[in-house]
C-alpha cells in the first residue's frame, strides 16, 4: 500500500458501519464496509488475472461509485490508472496500450463481441457499488518490474500524477469539498480522495 492508499482504508476500516458515498442516480449510500468488500474482491480478481505492478489500467465509467473502489485497488497493487470521461461512441481498440480496460455497461456488451477471445477475456464481478460489474483484461500481460509508485492520468492533462503529488495536493483541500465532474483532477479526483480520507459523507452522480 501507498501512504495515500493506507490512510484511505484505516479510514474505512474505521469508519465501516457509516454511509459515506451515495450513487445518486439510484439514491444508495454504500458504507465502509461495501468499499472495503469491493476493493479486495477487485484487487484479488485483478491479481487472479496477473494484472499487477507497472502495467496499465484504463477506466471509462458511468457509474461513479465504483471508481474510487477501482482506484484503491489497482494502486494497492502498483497499477498505472488512466481515466477517461465516457462518451456515447464506441471506444477506439486500446489493447497496445493498457492491460486492463473498463467501459460503460453498453460499451463493454460492444466490444464484447469483437475482441479476440483467444487474446483478450471478459471478466464479470458481483460488487456492491456495481452488481453488473465487468471489464476486459489482456490474457497473459507480461509481468513488469515494479514501478516506484502506480500514477494516475487524467483526461487532457500532460502530467501524470504520483500519489505522493496527489497527498501533497490533498493536504490544502477541505473535506466536504464540492463534486462536480469526477474526471477532473480539481473538481473530482481531489475532493473525493480527501473525503475519503477523511471521511465526509458525500454524493456522485453518474456521468456520460
Amino acid at each position: 500500500m501507498s501512504t495515500l492508499t493506507d490512510q484511505i482504508e484505516t479510514q474505512l476500516q474505521l469508519h465501516r458501519q457509516a454511509a459515506l458515498i451515495k450513487n445518486q442516480a439510484q439514491g444508495i449510500w454504500y458504507t465502509g464496509s461495501d468499499l472495503l468488500e469491493d476493493i479486495a474482491l477487485c484487487r484479488t480478481s485483478l491479481q487472479q488475472q496477473s494484472v499487477g505492478a507497472g502495467q496499465q489500467l484504463l477506466i471509462s465509467l458511468d457509474n461513479t461509485a465504483v471508481l474510487p473502489v477501482l482506484l484503491i485497488a489497482s494502486w494497492e497493487l502498483g497499477i498505472n490508472v488512466t481515466l477517461a470521461a465516457p462518451t456515447k461512441r464506441r471506444p477506439a481498440s486500446t489493447l497496445n496500450h493498457f492491460t486492463a480496460m473498463v467501459y460503460t455497461p453498453q460499451q463493454m456488451h460492444a466490444l464484447a463481441a469483437q475482441v479476440d477471445q483467444q487474446q483478450v477475456s471478459l471478466l464479470t464481478l458481483i460488487l456492491n457499488t456495481a452488481p453488473n460489474f465487468a471489464y476486459f483484461v489482456q490474457d497473459l500481460a507480461p509481468a513488469l518490474v515494479q514501478t516506484p509508485e502506480a500514477s494516475l492520468q487524467l483526461p487532457g492533462d500532460a502530467q501524470i500524477w504520483s500519489q505522493a503529488a496527489l497527498l501533497d495536493a490533498l493536504r490544502t483541500l477541505p473535506t466536504n469539498a464540492l463534486i462536480t465532474d469526477i474526471y477532473d483532477l480539481e473538481h473530482g479526483i481531489l475532493p473525493l480522495l480527501a473525503n475519503l480520507r477523511q471521511p465526509t459523507p458525500f454524493a456522485l452522480a453518474s456521468v456520460g
